[in-house]
Formats: C-alpha cells, structure tokens, sequence
C-alpha cells in the first residue's frame, strides 16, 4: 500500500477537505469552527432534521450526503478522532434553527451515531445539553459489524455491541427521506432502530491504511494475509488468515451475515426464505473499481445459490478508511423491519424512501427501474436477446467455418497438420517463458501490462487447440481466422487490437493464396493491410521491429528457421531504440533512474519474436 499523499500533513486537511464537499453543492453551508456542514434552507415541510458525523478519513461520510433529502448537518472531528460535543452542539443548533423566524417552528432533530465509544460520548453528551435548552432530539446508534459477535475472546466487544460501518450511510438515506416526507421525530427514531436491527455488516482489509504524515510503519499484514473484521480505524478484526481464494473469502464472509442474528446455540438465519433485502457493498477507499465490480458478481453469485435476490443493489465508496484496501458487505433485511416494527407498518415502504430523490451529491445508485418483483434476473436469456440484436447466431458462424472444400488443403499441400498443432502450442508456451521479460521490459518503457497481455493470449489459444480447434479440420485460412478470434477476445489495449488485424487480413490472404508458392507470401500480404490502421514503421520501436524482417524473409524464399532468426534480430534491435510510437515516446522526458540507462527490447517485438521462435522449434523440431 502506497505510503505517499499529496498532502504530507494533516494539518489543515480536514477543513480544506470540508470547503470541497460545500463547493459540490450550492444548498450547503460551512460552519469552519465546528466542521459542520449543513442545508441552507432547508425543506420547508419537515418536521424533523436528521444529523451525523464522526471523525475524518471517512469521506464522503459524512459531508458528501449533507442535502436535502437526506442529512440535513454533518459534523466532523479530526483524522479518525470524534467531533467534541462542542462541536456537536453547533450541528444540532444548525439543524433545530436554519431558516426558521417566528412564523417558521425550529425542527426536531434525529441524530444517527456509530457505535464508537467517543462518538456515543461526545454525541450523548451535546444531547442531553440541547435536552436542557428544551429541543427535541434523539439518537439512533448504528451498530452493523457483525465480525466479532461469536469470535472467542471478545467479551468486551459483546458488551458494548458491534461496531458502526458503512450501513450508518443506508441509514441516513432511509431516514432522511422518511423525514422529508414529513414524518415525526418518534416515527423516525421508531423506523431507525428498527433498520438498524435488520442490517448486517462485515469487512476484510488486506491492509492498514496510512494517515497523512503519520511515520510509514510498514506492512503490517503479511503479503498473502488478509483480517477479516478489520475496523474502519486500523482495529484488530476478528482474525487474520491466508487470503486464498476470493469467492471462498465471500462466501465465508457472507455466512457469517447470515448467521448473526441468533445466539451461539439458535439455528435462526438473519434471512428467512423469500425475505426481500437490500445489498449494499462499500469500498474502504483502496480497492481498484475492477476489482470491486468482480467482489459485486462473487457476492451476488453468493447470494443467489442462498436464494436470496436483493431488490436493490448500491456500490461505492461509502464510507472509507482512506486509503485502505479492502471492501464490507452490507445485507438489509426489509421483510424483518416490516416484522418487527410495533407500531406496524403503515404506508413504510423502505425501498421508495431508498429510491427518493435526494441532491446529497455522494449518494449513488439506480433510482429508477427497478423490477417490482424479486425474481432473480436470467442472465443467459439477457445473453440471447443481445446476440439476437446484434443478428448473431452462433451455430450460424461455426457452421461457416467448416467448409469441407477448404479442409481438404493439408493433404493436398503435403503439410503435416500435427506439426502445425505442436508449432502453435509451442508458440504459445514460448511467450509464457517469456512473459516475465516482457513485464519487466514494459514496466521500464510502458504501463507493465505487455507480458500479462501476451500470456492471456498464449493460454486462451492453448485452451482452444486443446478443447475446441480441431487443426486437421480446418484450412489455414480458417485455422488462422479462429485464432485471431481467440485472441481478439481475450488479448485487450493496443496489442490486441493488432493481432486482430494482423490476423483477420491474414486469414483473408490465406484464402486468395491457397499454393504452397503463394503460401510464403500471406503473411507480408497481411502486414500491408495492417499498415493501413496503424503508422508504425520498422525502427519505430514497435512489433513491426519483428514481424516485418519476418514477413520479408519468407516472401524473399527463406525457409521459417531463417525467418525466425530475422525476427530474432529485429527485436534485439530495439533494445536502446527511441520510440516513435505508444507510452514509451514518453520515457525519455521521464526524470530518473530510467531515462539514464540504456532501454531493453520492445516489449511487444520481444513477444513476436518469442512467438516465431516458438512456432519454428514446434513445427521443424530443434
């Protein structure tokens, strides 16, 4: 985890932090003393304004869902540290008195509290003062982590009750919409507690996070450990383990969602079958939005083998732990809020109040759209009606590619389909061999994903000739035509857009130049058409480096053992070349150790050229 911040200190941050989330808005106000950010004006028809807050290093929580519709003050305290009840204070006078006058009654206020010692003191305590000044506020403490409720040993976290996450922000949606349809304050705190014991949390870190101008510790987790539990404030979690296998972690996490609302010895699950629910998952602030879109799938898929289908599905970075990497999981049970409130349901409906608008500018979602039933959705139906608009059959296009003519031409050309088999799968493991070489080639002179490109190539053809390619069955026009397509489907960025060419004009080259003298001269064929997408030249610092000598000496008569060596050649070429083309153009300018050194091979050439060598060795034999 990356130790270093554009701002070194601390100091200052936190308010500079503040004035942002006001500038997104034009209905928020800043009260620079108390950190307090607050709606001005406020909703005109409500009877209650619901507040939150707590310490920095949490963003967006809690400024960036102050609006209407939603929170009406947020306050904040420093890094990781409590707002004082001082501070606190301020917010609940903001959130009584803003835009009232005589003829306009002060609001009642709701305050939402995560269960953390220094918030509950320092919120309690600014409470019972506005008490004695006569306003009207209640709490509702949000208490979700459900980590540590069964683990050995944690006496003291079963006393004072589970931890606030990210669920504290579902809350505030939920209750600052209720409140701007004008419920009344013992209905708002009636309907948040009643959501709170009907929301179940869970995180895991694969590592601490680091605050601004705090000493760099170092890794405090091993490089394969990941703590399950760990709290948004560096707290221990509930144990560190191997972290392995990502859907196993997600299954085990969800298990534990489902098994926390009984006792050690009650069988209950937290959802009951055709329970309707809501999942919300939350990025801790470190985790790439790739990543976080597959744990989406892997806790969905989770989910669905359970029976449970949520009726809605919320994921962002909620509430974070700066820059830690890690996620939580958040499951709402609707069906057992409905149960369980005394006053009975009424006209609650807890996913509209969801859905409700709000210009809280941090608050994300769909907000429309949403089926009325909770079916799950069938993926492989939604999978043929996009084919079927894109007029594409399947069986139609394989069925096309076995021409019985074009089959025939290994026979009649005296080549040995075999020996193509074993040249391409040699080809494809040569570029494993090398894939470490082109990374760190790539790294130097490029963004590092060159060797990683390559390889996802080289194993989804081997997949292919092992599972579905069947060589001796097809022409090369056709074989070549196949790969091209694995390849285009599994290779992504520039280089795969350049195989996809190179081997779709190939194919069609093959099937004009069907001799064994004309055979010699498809891939130069194919290489010209090429050269109509793309400027790179020879000397370039491109795979032209490899491929064009390449091309050239089999058009010129050369057998594929002196070809592979000219492709050998060009590569070596590169090395120390200036390029002319991609990121690496920009290596020059870079300040460093790097642009003082001689540069390595073109990543891509060194590929092409692997491919060649592999190709020849598996064909001819060494």
């Amino acid at each position: 985890m990356s130790h270093k911040h554009i701002y070194n200190s601390s100091d200052g941050l936190v308010l500079k932090s503040l004035q942002g989330a006001v500038i997104l808005n034009p209905s928020l106000r800043l009260h620079a003393p108390s950190k307090t950010v607050y709606v001005n004006p406020q909703s005109s028809n409500t009877q209650v304004s619901v507040i939150s807050g707590g310490g920095a290093g949490h963003e967006p929580a809690h400024a960036s869902y102050t609006g209407h519709g939603m929170l009406a003050a947020s306050v904040s305290g420093d890094i990781f540290a409590s707002p004082s009840s001082k501070q606190i204070a301020y917010a609940l006078r903001l959130a009584t008195f803003t835009g009232t006058d005589p003829n306009t009654p002060s609001k009642d206020v709701l305050a939402i509290i995560n269960n953390y010692t220094g918030d509950r003191l320092n919120f309690g305590s600014a409470i019972e003062k506005a008490k004695a000044d006569g306003l009207m506020v209640e709490s509702v403490v949000v208490a979700d982590d459900v980590s540590l409720l069964h683990s050995p040993g944690n006496e003291g976290a079963k006393v004072v009750g589970p931890r606030g996450l990210a669920g504290n922000i579902l809350v505030c949606k939920i209750l600052g919409a209720l409140a701007e349809r004008n419920a009344t304050l013992g209905r708002v705190k009636e309907v948040g507690d009643t959501v709170v014991g009907s929301l179940a949390s869970i995180g895991v870190g694969l590592e601490h996070c680091h605050v601004p101008g705090r000493d760099r510790n170092g890794s405090v987790l091993g490089e394969t450990e990941c703590e399950l539990g760990l709290g948004l404030h560096n707290e221990p979690g509930a144990e560190r383990k191997e972290l392995g296998d990502a859907e196993r972690l997600v299954n085990e996490m969800i298990d534990k969602i489902l098994e926390s609302r009984g006792s050690e010895s009650d069988s209950s699950r937290f959802v009951e079958k055709d329970d309707k629910t809501v999942l919300f998952v939350n990025n801790l602030g470190g985790m790439s939005q790739l990543e976080m879109g597959a744990v989406l799938k892997d806790v969905s898929d989770c989910l669905e083998h359970r029976g449970i289908c949520p009726r809605r599905v919320y994921l962002s970075s909620f509430m974070t732990s700066l820059n830690a990497p890690g996620f939580s999981i958040h499951l709402l049970n609707v069906s057992s809020i409905y149960r369980s409130l005394a006053n009975g349901r009424g006209d609650l409906d807890i996913l509209q109040l969801l859905d409700d608008p709000t210009d809280a500018h941090s608050w994300v979602g769909v907000r429309r759209f949403w089926p009325g039933s909770g079916q799950n959705r069938d993926y492989a139906s939604e999978e043929k009606d996009t084919a079927h608009t894109l007029y594409l059959s399947h069986d139609e296009v394989h069925l096309s590619l076995n021409d019985a003519a074009e089959r025939r031409f290994w026979g009649v050309a005296d080549i040995s389909s075999e020996a193509v088999k074993r040249g391409i799968l040699r080809a494809c493991r040569a570029v494993l061999e090398v894939e470490k070489d082109m990374t760190e080639f790539d790294t130097i002179v490029g963004d590092g994903d060159c060797g990683e490109t390559f390889a996802m190539g080289a194993k989804a053809v081997i997949s292919a000739i092992e599972k579905e390619i069947v060589v001796a069955t097809m022409s090369p026009s056709i074989l070549v035509q196949r790969i091209g397509g694995v390849l285009e489907e599994n290779m992504g960025g520039t280089i795969g857009a350049l195989f996809t060419i190179y081997f779709t004009a190939w194919s069609s080259a093959l099937k004009n130049m069907m001799t064994m003298e004309t055979l010699s001269k498809t891939p130069s064929e194919a290489l010209r058409s090429m050269s109509h997408h793309t400027p790179a030249k020879l000397g370039d610092r491109t795979i032209i480096d490899a491929l064009q000598p390449f091309c050239e000496a089999l058009k010129e008569g050369k057998g594929i053992t002196e070809a592979s060596k000219k492709a050998k050649e060009g590569a070596e070429k590169t090395r120390g070349m200036k390029a002319r083309l991609g990121r690496a153009v920009y290596v020059g300018s870079r300040p460093g150790k790097d642009s003082e050194r001689e540069l390595p091979p073109d990543p891509g050439a060194w590929g092409v050229a692997a491919i060649i060598e592999g190709f020849k060795t598996g064909f001819v034999g060494n």
